[in-house]
């Protein structure tokens, strides 16, 4: 699979050349055609006999039953694309259709003329044939003959709609206007399997065309499954099943698909940032909510391609935030994980709920089912949850997302219970770090005077005891008190002895305690869960390895009867515990903001350049170190002849290739002193390794060398600029230590820190107080902050007037003349006569 699209077509015309002939006669790819001509005619002349005599001469044929259609058994249609996805892969690659097909009913049942209306509701009861939208018909309509369909499965009006001219929709609409049935009849071909006229016409950007499909029957649940439709590391992974027509996938995926679309017409809607074509399916009650094979509604796939604003208009016309695909991903765990921040930002937006505003400030309350670490609920951990995606993203586009309301909540763990589980665990580890130092500073690094010698190399040599003949019974006593045991004998060293058994046994209690306590965290977390965890931290994953080393220790002590050899091997892995458990101050420094990006540098050096390097250096140093061999092998040959015994500095291949990376440290004097002491046996020779050593060093000790040093420079200077990603140790650290916790401890912290929404105290929010950047807001976001502002202003201006109102009211109760009113005239005194 995941063959391009013009390979497709070439193999299906190779295929279904004589057949497909006769389609492409009546209109072509090249915008020409038999009917194209009189179509022309009719749109100009306004007379449509012609058009509709040629279609009723011509175009009939092309049908089943005259135009009306023919149910088709879906197992048959899946098997014809399953045949012809195995013509395009190579034999290791073809997959056969699974499951069993049924009967199939309308085998021997002649459909020409038949009831059509009868023949589905006789379907529907008998076989379950209804469309509910959800791909659980066994029988579909088909209404272009198979036999007679273009390269990619497509009818006449299929082929008009890829066109898009003018001329072409309009005989689209002549031939949907005379033949109903062709507006659901679909694409049937393994790269366009389901693809209906109306997801030809929103490709195409053409509301008209939907308005007119829609009007006339089209269905807005029609699913579109080819291969070109498919993310691209699905399309190598499509199965077929004879139980249903969807084709089935891995479901492991990123998503990546430049024509995912996500299979139903409001999708493809949605994804082309078409608002009136989504509009108009939205009328005719197409569901937002529909999954496709992943699992992706709307909301899912606004995300993946990135338009928020259709993501906002979706929502604000019925689409759901709290859907989950197939991997368990709502939109906003899925714009956290593919780090898409602006559609992070715009859901948070949407999610959230403002509890007050004044001025610029406001305070938001945020729900944290989908993005703590903690189940608000149980206190178990979440795994598919925002804040996990965002920490081990791993990128500098999820390090973008650690910006507000994720830099916040983790501050709040960290106040709440994470700087005191780092100071005790940081504690404790000292603790058993000097324990561990004691027991091991403390063993005896000789025996005893009149037990050991040492023979002129400087190694030491063990006086063996008596030899115990097989009849005398060996012993507790016996066993321990050999030379080789001599760890056992605590006493013989006095108070170092003492010392040494107390922090010996005080250290295998706390190490077993650990493994105890760290299995424990593994049965309730599960394994995949701790591991993921774990493995971003290197410096832990050598600790717990020291952990099991210091527990091996002990039964290799106890095993020292066996052979003199137990104590070295004793001795080697106690010295791996004791680097590794010292490595584990590299944890602890990755929380500390000046040390924890240093600590990172260090294991980005070496998983990535330093790997690196050492495979390409591994390279020279075989073939380099091979060439030196022989040229010195050939030298000590020389020199034997001539009864010179030298002493040949490169005596094997394994001392060669020591040899040698010790010279490409710098020292080379002894080497090539040597090789220049075997001119006068093998001078050819000389030359010739001479050559070699100058290419080696050229090539190694001066170019791989500083390349090295220049791609160590480069990570550091690249993670030095990124002041951020001591947010991401820092976080990393918070999330391991979150994970030492009891669910319920988790619980009562998470409670501490959040807020209950509503009367619902399960359900937890966190709130977040924060200034409003006005120049990050749209232009909708705007106009409503404004009439916002115009509302609370003429509030305000009614608030005054109301009380201006009142205070004269007042003043007037308190004046005890009362008012003269200026509307009642003041009464004259009598006249006199």
């Amino acid at each position: 699979m995941g063959n391009s699209g013009s390979t497709t077509v070439t193999n299906a015309t190779n295929l279904n050349a004589d057949n497909n002939r006769r389609l492409y006669n009546l209109v072509d790819m090249h915008g020409g055609g038999e009917l194209i001509p009189w179509m022309r005619y009719a749109i100009n002349s306004g007379k449509h006999e012609e058009i509709d005599k040629n279609m009723e001469e011509k175009v009939k044929d092309f049908m089943y039953n005259q135009g009306k259609g023919k149910m088709e058994a879906v197992a048959e249609l899946v098997k014809r694309r399953n045949k012809e996805r195995n013509a395009m892969l190579g034999a290791l690659y073809r997959k056969k259709g699974k499951g069993k097909s049924g009967p199939n009913i309308l085998e021997d049942f002649n459909q020409e003329g038949v009831n059509q209306g009868d023949l589905k509701k006789a379907l529907k009861l008998l076989d379950g044939g209804g469309k509910g939208g959800k791909g659980e018909s066994k029988y579909r309509e088909i209404v272009w003959r198979l036999e007679e369909r273009g390269t990619m499965g497509e009818n006449l009006v299929g082929v008009c709609l890829l066109q898009g001219t003018n001329v072409h929709n309009k005989l689209a609409m002549k031939l949907i206007q005379n033949y109903p049935k062709l507006v659901n009849d679909i694409f049937i071909s393994e790269e366009y399997y389901g693809l209906s006229p109306l997801h030809q016409a929103i490709v195409n950007e053409d509301p008209r065309m939907v308005n007119y499909l829609l009007q006339n029957g089209a269905d807005v649940n029609q699913r579109c499954y080819g291969a070109f439709f498919c993310c691209e590391d699905q399309k190598s992974s499509r199965t077929d099943s004879l139980e249903h027509e969807y084709v089935e996938l891995k479901q492991e995926t990123n998503y990546v698909g430049r024509m995912y679309f996500g299979e139903y017409p409001l999708a493809f809607a949605a994804c082309t940032n078409q608002f009136d074509c989504y509009r108009l399916l939205r009328m005719k009650r197409a569901d937002p909510n529909l999954k496709d094979t992943n699992g992706n509604t709307i909301l899912h796939l606004t995300v993946i391609h990135e338009k928020p604003e259709m993501l906002k208009f979706a929502y604000d016309t019925g689409a759901k935030l709290q859907m989950t695909n197939k991997q368990n991903l709502t939109p906003l765990t899925l714009a956290a994980k593919l780090a898409k921040k602006q559609m992070f930002d715009q859901i948070l937006s949407l999610e959230g709920e403002t509890f007050w505003v004044y001025g610029d400030a406001s305070s938001i309350a945020y729900p944290l089912a989908k993005i703590d670490s903690i189940n608000e609920e149980t206190g178990g951990l979440n795994e598919d949850c925002v804040l996990n995606y965002v920490v081990y993203g791993g990128t500098q586009e999820h390090l973008a997302l650690l910006e507000g309301l994720l830099e916040n909540l983790l501050q709040a763990k960290w106040n709440h219970f994470a700087r005191f589980q780092l100071i005790r665990s940081f504690t404790c580890f000292l603790i058993y770090y000097v324990f561990f130092v004691m027991a091991f500073m403390t063993r005896p690094l000789d025996l005893s005077d009149d037990e050991m010698n040492y023979n002129s190399t400087g190694e030491v040599t063990i006086v063996p005891n008596e030899t115990v003949t097989p009849a005398v019974p060996v012993t507790i006593e016996s066993w321990f008190a050999q030379q080789q045991c001599h760890l056992w004998m605590y006493a013989k060293d006095g108070f170092y002895g003492y010392v040494r058994l107390v922090a010996e046994v005080i250290v295998i209690s706390m190490v077993a305690f650990q493994i105890c306590d760290e299995g424990f965290d593994m049965y309730r977390i599960g394994t995949s869960r701790w591991w993921q965890t774990l493995k971003s931290f290197p410096a832990k994953i050598l600790y717990k390895i020291a952990l099991i080393l210091v527990l091996i220790s002990a039964p290799l002590r106890l095993l020292c009867g066996l052979s003199d050899k137990m104590i070295i091997v004793e001795n080697f892995v106690i010295l791996l515990s004791v680097v590794f458990t010292t490595v584990h101050f590299l944890y602890y420094s990755r929380a500390i903001k000046f040390v924890g990006p240093f600590v990172l540098m260090v294991y980005t050096i070496i998983m990535q350049d330093m790997v690196r390097f050492f495979i390409i250096y591994a390279i020279f140093l075989i073939g380099f170190s091979q060439g030196f061999f022989l040229v010195f092998l050939h030298c000590e040959r020389e020199r034997n002849l001539k009864h010179q015994h030298v002493e040949n500095i490169l005596s094997d291949p394994s001392e060669s290739l020591l040899r040698l990376f010790v010279m490409t440290i710098g020292e080379f004097t002894v080497f090539y002193r040597e090789l220049n002491a075997c001119q006068k046996d093998a001078h050819l020779m000389t030359i010739f390794g001479k050559i070699m050593f100058v290419v080696f060093e050229l090539f190694v000790s001066i170019m791989q060398f500083n390349m090295l040093i220049a791609m160590m420079t480069r990570t550091y200077e690249m993670i030095f600029r990124t002041q951020k990603e001591w947010k991401r140790q820092w976080a990393q650290v918070i999330l391991m230590l979150e994970l030492s916790l009891k669910p319920l401890d988790r619980r009562l912290h998470m409670l501490r820190y959040s807020r209950p929404i509503g009367t619902n105290k399960n359900r937890r929010a966190f709130m977040v107080s924060r200034k409003i950047n006005v120049d990050s807001l749209t232009e909708a976001e705007k106009r409503m902050r404004a009439m916002q502002a115009e509302a609370l202003r003429e509030e305000k201006r009614l608030l005054l007037k109301r009380r201006l109102k009142d205070y004269s009211l007042a003043i007037g109760r308190k004046s005890i003349r009362p008012g003269t009113s200026y509307l009642i005239a003041t009464p004259h005194p009598p006249r006199k006569h």
